[in-house]
């Protein structure tokens, strides 16, 4: 994808231990390869051309529960596909002590058709600085980050058709060739389970804990 950074640099970026929030809005998204739940390698930068939507799960998170039983996740990805046919939506999982199969298992009882990433060392979160589930991150056609923060301004789940999905913002503007506006939002959600020791999401946990409501809002 133009513009990615590329896996040489992100590896010689993180010789040391990983540190949070490298990926900045504005900037050339940083690159990564992922297995999905066949086992399948998918790397970013084989998207190039397209805009890429990534959000962050836990299966057992309640709000990302919330989120999928409500059915905004697969509105939103109704509407994307209706803003452009070609858009990438990922969904990517860093809970250390889950699986590929755990998300397998996940997205087949909700009915969603997206392909679902293994992260469980938490490598692609922090490079992106991943703080919660959900968080999205937009990536337009050139391989630039311009959108990272909440799905929507919604963090009770109270406003129902009247809340504004950020992504699905973010997506229209990026197609109309226009500034994205939000481009940064302060995610809410449970805190990314990251292993003991890598990062603030310490601890096996139950993705119960540690739920962020955020504001919705930059």
């Amino acid at each position: 994808m133009a513009g990615l950074v590329t896996a040489a640099v992100v590896t010689t970026a993180f010789a040391g231990p990983a540190t949070p929030d490298t990926a900045k809005v504005g900037q050339p998204a940083p690159d990564f390869t992922l297995k999905d739940t066949s086992g399948k390698d998918v790397k970013l930068s084989d998207h190039k051309g397209k805009i890429v939507v990534m959000q962050w799960i836990n299966p057992q998170c309640p709000v990302c529960v919330r989120c999928v039983s409500s059915g905004l996740v697969a509105k939103m990805g109704k509407e994307l596909k209706q803003l452009d046919p070609d858009v990438v939506h990922l969904a990517v999982n860093s809970t250390h002590f889950m699986s590929s199969t755990d998300s397998a298992k996940y997205l087949k009882q909700h009915k969603l058709d997206i392909p679902a990433l293994d992260d469980h060392e938490g490598k692609v979160g922090h490079m992106y600085g991943a703080k919660t589930t959900p968080h999205l991150f937009v990536i337009d056609k050139k391989g630039v980050l311009r959108y990272s923060g909440a799905i929507n301004d919604d963090p009770r789940g109270s406003k129902g058709a009247d809340a504004t999905n950020y992504a699905v913002n973010a997506v229209r503007q990026i197609v109309a060739g226009e500034t994205v506006a939000p481009d940064s939002t302060r995610p809410y959600g449970c805190s990314v389970k990251y292993a003991r020791g890598e990062g603030k999401g310490k601890g096996r946990g139950n993705g119960r804990r540690g739920i962020n409501r955020g504001s919705g809002g930059n």
